[in-house]
């Protein structure tokens, strides 16, 4: 018990009824609630005992208080569990009062832990420890706290292969190795499924937090033991100090910050927030929420990189590719927003404006009079999965009338060799429309040729690393002229990327290439000088000028 009174006479009393019911606890008495609470062995079973002119500041004192009175009052004191007045003091009302806070503080607490505690592994749970945050902040006023954000990388993975239950026995050693490492005034939550939130006493030692970080990833470095089974799991720790007189929210985002940080390195590490990150992930932030907007506002556009075929020397196909016109920095290429987009999901809506706009555009080539022309379409592993693909683009196709044989989806080496039976389910439903599929940046990926031979490809597209530096190396020019018969071996269609100058399409044509894609060709263009390049640009080959092949 702890008793903060001016008066003497307060812990005199006092002393002689706790002895007199025969009482273990001792009597601490203090000037301050401030002053006092680094006095207590274990805070959680103590009780204040105050008067009116020492009640701890609201908010920073979670223990139950009992107020001490001259007199008794008019109506029930705020802020205290029970009051006791000096002239009514008695052994049975001493009694009576602290038997009647204990027993508020178990019910208090049983319904605390129902709403706030994790029921598999007893510590709190999200709701639980942002009340334990706050509280913990204004306690210490946001000085000698850190907060950590701990994700296990290779959690899902385990709990699919193994089954739930397993799951939780694994979560309860991972739980069981991070109590091992923290100290009594550090508290352990979890946040969801497989993150968890550590919140870390270093008043006394700012440099625990470093230590404590390393001794927590190595603890959850070594192998797990789950039905006989040996498992190692990955995890990313963030770290975050708390700023004097700093909320909940910007400390949690910090942290966040740094565990997407430590995310980036692979195994088990740990990294602490710095502005320099939050800066930049501030500005990424910024650039997806203006990213949504453009999408909104129509403020996208395509423009179109022509495709020669190189036996003719005209154009028969083109390549969609998606701009961004920002209000402040220009036109932005898909290398400047395209990845930020893979990172948020704005890829699937980015990727079915594309096709509703590229096959719009098709619509409107047609209806000029020019012939058509095969229209490639980028196409992202995350929009390939995505289950409304098939339905959309049916729809797309039908309200446009056009003829799906000359709509083209390019998928990367990457998309095509993962999931190889769903990626294969869903080509042939496409199939089925009549679209045909490119396989974008040859070369660059550890494509299957099993798999390659199995999946229905109409065409390799070679990356331009390979063509761009063809003229100069000839170890270039092997592996190109080796892709190009492995493509007609294959039966399938060979597009060079990245032609800069006449030497490349002539080594291209002397190769077998069947067509070719640059800059010597064309810029991406915009719809409308698009359709003029098309009327004036192509009357005469492309290539007149350069020996025949």
């Amino acid at each position: 018990m702890l008793l903060l009174a001016e008066s003497p006479v307060w812990a005199e009393r006092l002393r002689e009824l706790l002895a007199a019911m025969g009482s273990a606890s001792p009597l601490i008495t203090a000037v301050s609630w401030e002053a006092a609470r680094d006095l207590l062995d274990d805070p959680g079973a103590a009780v204040i005992l105050c008067t009116p002119g020492h009640v701890p500041p609201a908010g920073r004192c979670p223990l139950p208080v009992i107020l001490l009175l001259e007199s008794e009052p008019s109506e029930p004191p705020q802020g205290a569990c029970d009051w006791l007045v000096r002239e009514h003091l008695s052994v049975d009302v001493v009694r009576r009062t602290l038997r009647h806070v204990r027993e508020r503080r178990t019910l208090q607490g049983a319904l605390e832990r129902l709403a706030e505690q994790d029921p598999l592994t007893g510590i709190a749970n999200r709701q639980g420890f942002q009340t334990l945050l706050a509280a913990r902040l204004m306690e210490y006023e946001g000085r000698g706290l850190a907060l950590g954000h701990l994700d296990l990388d290779n959690f899902r993975h385990a709990n699919d292969a193994l089954g739930y239950q397993a799951g939780d026995r694994l979560i309860r050693q991972v739980v069981a190795r991070l109590k091992a490492q923290l100290g009594s005034r550090d508290q352990l939550a979890r946040l969801g499924s497989d993150e968890f939130a550590l919140l870390l006493d270093i008043r006394h030692d700012p440099t625990r937090l470093a230590r404590l970080a390393e001794h927590i990833v190595e603890a959850l470095a070594e192998p797990y033991w789950v039905d006989g089974e040996s498992l190692l799991l990955g995890c990313s720790l963030g770290l975050a100090q708390a700023r004097s007189r700093e909320g909940a929210d910007p400390l949690m985002w910090h942290a966040h910050i740094a565990m997407q940080q430590a995310k980036a390195t692979q195994g088990c590490t740990f990294h602490i927030f710095d502005e320099r990150i939050n800066r930049s992930a501030r500005s990424r932030a910024d650039l997806e929420s203006e990213l949504r907007r453009a999408l909104r506002r129509d403020e996208l556009e395509l423009h179109y990189q022509p495709r020669l075929c190189l036996k003719t020397g005209t154009i028969v196909g083109l390549e969609a590719l998606v701009r961004w016109r920002h209000a402040e920095r220009g036109l932005l290429t898909p290398n400047e927003f395209v990845p930020l987009a893979e990172e948020s999901g704005l890829i699937v809506p980015l990727g079915y404006w594309v096709i509703s706009r590229a096959l719009r555009d098709m619509q409107w080539l047609r209806g000029r009079g020019l012939p058509p022309l095969h229209m490639a379409v980028n196409l992202s592993f995350r929009q390939f999965q995505d289950s409304q693909l098939l339905p959309t683009l049916s729809r797309l196709i039908s309200e446009r009338g056009i003829d799906a044989r000359w709509l083209e989806f390019e998928l990367t080496e990457t998309a095509v060799m993962r999931r190889s039976d769903q990626v294969r389910q869903t080509m042939d439903a496409l199939g089925k429309l009549g679209v045909r599929f490119s396989l974008d940046d040859f070369g660059t990926g550890f494509s299957s040729f099993v798999h390659l031979s199995s999946l229905p490809i109409a065409l390799l597209k070679i990356d331009k690393s390979f063509v761009g530096d063809m003229h100069e190396r000839s170890e270039n020019r092997q592996l190109v002229k080796a892709m190009i018969n492995l493509a007609q071996n294959l039966k399938l269609e060979v597009v060079a990327e990245g032609v800069e100058n006449a030497e490349q399409l002539a080594l291209l044509r002397q190769f077998g290439c069947d067509q070719a894609q640059g800059y010597w060709i064309s810029r991406p263009l915009p719809l409308a000088e698009l359709a003029r390049f098309l009327v004036f640009g192509t009357r005469q080959p492309m290539f007149a000028s350069l020996p025949s092949a």
